[in-house]
């Protein structure tokens, strides 16, 4: 099976590898040191995070594999700033984010991060256009004249004044892709992109998000689908909040390789 690019690097803490040759400057980054997430307390605490030591090279494209309830999403979300860690440090993008107020970490988010999730959450009653403006809007951070391009980079020049209910579901999440692009963040973070789309809207999405990798974004994909792992970097396997384990695949496989 032939590459996607060329030689990786890889770093002597165990961390991402990092594809040289073919890619844009490097953004966004994580390291993560001793990071815990605990909810409840007594005999209801749970682990969801348990002492994870993990590092995610600038411009890096990670899969995290896990079952249900092993802690992956948790790891995303700590990642993003949407949550807080218990304990630990939480370096993203150069920016330490443990122990930073809500307000912080939300200004955070917004300069620095994209999200994807499994459902689009689209605004039914707006265009393709206006759902990704609309970040714009609300953040104050991009350029709301940018928003064509980011449409046509995602394959939907076409659509722009489209409605929700007459577009697909694989160019409904190809809006939120767009949508996530809107304020030009360092680091893309996608929860289960393709778990509602057909294997072939599925590829297009991988597609979709390898090409904002090679732009230089750090991408993070969690899902419960192994056949997704071949087309990144590096595969995260977590189970019980802890990271079981970290390798790396040197030759990458294209989207139009996965199968399931």
């Amino acid at each position: 099976m032939s590459g996607r690019h060329g030689s990786t690097e890889k770093d002597t803490a165990g961390g991402v590898g990092r594809p040289a040759g073919e890619h844009a400057a490097a953004r966004g980054g994580a390291r993560l040191a001793g990071v815990r997430k605990t909810y409840g307390t007594g005999d209801t605490e749970v682990h969801a995070l348990d002492g994870v030591d993990l590092e995610l090279a600038p411009g890096s494209f990670t899969v995290v594999l896990g079952p249900s309830g092993s802690g992956k999403t948790t790891l995303l979300n700590v990642i993003g700033g949407i949550e807080q860690a218990t304990a630990g440090s939480i370096e993203v993008a150069g920016e330490e984010i443990s122990g930073r107020s809500p307000v912080d970490l939300a200004g955070f988010r917004r300069e620095h991060v994209g999200f994807v999730f499994q459902f689009f959450n689209l605004v039914p009653t707006l265009t393709a256009r206006e759902n990704v403006e609309i970040i714009v809007e609300l953040t104050g951070v991009g350029d709301a004249r940018r928003v064509p391009d980011l449409l046509a980079e995602v394959g939907l020049a076409d659509r722009a004044d489209h409605f929700p209910a007459q577009l697909s579901g694989g160019q409904q999440q190809r809006v939120a892709i767009a949508r996530a692009l809107a304020t030009d963040p360092d680091l893309l973070l996608a929860d289960e992109p393709t778990g509602a789309l057909d294997l072939t809207t599925g590829r297009q999405i991988l597609g979709a998000l390898l090409d904002l990798h090679r732009a230089g974004r750090t991408v993070v994909v969690v899902t419960h689908n192994a056949s997704v792992a071949q087309i990144a970097d590096t595969v995260v396997t977590v189970v019980d909040g802890k990271i079981r384990s970290v390798e790396h695949n040197p030759e990458p496989a294209a989207a139009e390789a996965v199968s399931w």
